[in-house]
């Protein structure tokens, strides 16, 4: 069985911003966050979870996975490589090349492993090829480990996606009551989720800033009128975590990637 070459996507940079808005406000926002905020780790889990499966079929276990299982899992694959697409448009509007040429390579795995997994299964020995495909065509992206890096820190480490002066101004916003406050604390979140995904693991005290301001920012979106103090406190929390994002920046510790 020949490998099918990735279908052609072309980004969507306006639906990578709306669906940030879905970080804070979707059903599947803690998804959305590890799929868009820790791309590598997803993919790597993904191409271990393929490896596994080869296992179980190999062994004949009973929780081998079956077809419907593998239609699934090539839907989710070309979901990822939709999201990767976007993300790459936004990143070029931004001017980030380094950061749009990396998105570009995962939305090209995803593609790939994405069109093994749609093959007809017409045997086990089939469904072992397209999973060892699948898997192969994202450990090419994300394997093997940068130098000078541990399998551990990797495994954490991500196209950095936050952007530092959109969470000041959606900041400056909030506290102005220019526009809506609700999309105003939305955008700060947003931001300090995505830095929480990069900065776990390699910055802890930055970690720990936004998670605290995250939870306090989620907490006075539904209390505000109610208790404007709560509001402040959020808002002064938030300040103090994209300063330190943007501390561990400055120094020239530039965000790691695969």
């Amino acid at each position: 069985m020949t490998a099918t070459p990735s279908p052609s996507l072309d980004g969507d940079a306006a639906a990578a911003r709306d669906r940030r808005d879905l970080l804070v406000t979707g059903r599947d926002g803690r998804m959305l966050s590890e799929t868009i905020g820790r791309p590598v780790l997803r993919a790597r889990q993904a191409a271990q979870t393929y490896r596994a499966a080869v296992q179980d079929i190999e062994a004949q276990r009973c929780n081998a996975p079956g077809r419907r299982w593998l239609r699934q899992q090539s839907a989710v694959c070309h979901q990822r490589a939709r999201i990767a697409a976007d993300e790459q448009a936004l990143a070029v509007e931004n001017g980030q090349p380094t950061q749009a040429a990396r998105w570009a390579s995962l939305a090209t795995a995803y593609a790939r492993a994405g069109r093994h997994l749609a093959h007809t299964v017409p045997n086990e020995g089939a469904a072992v090829a397209m999973l060892t495909a699948a898997a192969i065509a994202l450990e090419k992206t994300v394997l093997p480990a940068p130098a000078g890096l541990t399998e551990e820190s990797v495994l954490l480490s991500s196209i950095p996606t936050f952007r530092i002066d959109t969470g000041r101004q959606a900041l400056a916003a909030a506290r102005t009551g220019d526009g809506s406050l609700a999309k105003a604390i939305n955008g700060v979140e947003v931001e300090l989720l995505l830095f929480a995904c990069w900065a776990e693991g390699q910055h802890e005290t930055g970690y720990e800033a936004a998670r605290q301001a995250v939870r306090a920012l989620d907490r006075a979106r539904r209390t505000a009128e109610a208790d404007p103090e709560a509001l402040k406190t959020a808002l002064d929390l938030a300040e103090q975590a994209l300063d330190a994002a943007e501390a561990i920046t400055d120094q020239g510790d530039e965000p790691v990637a695969c």
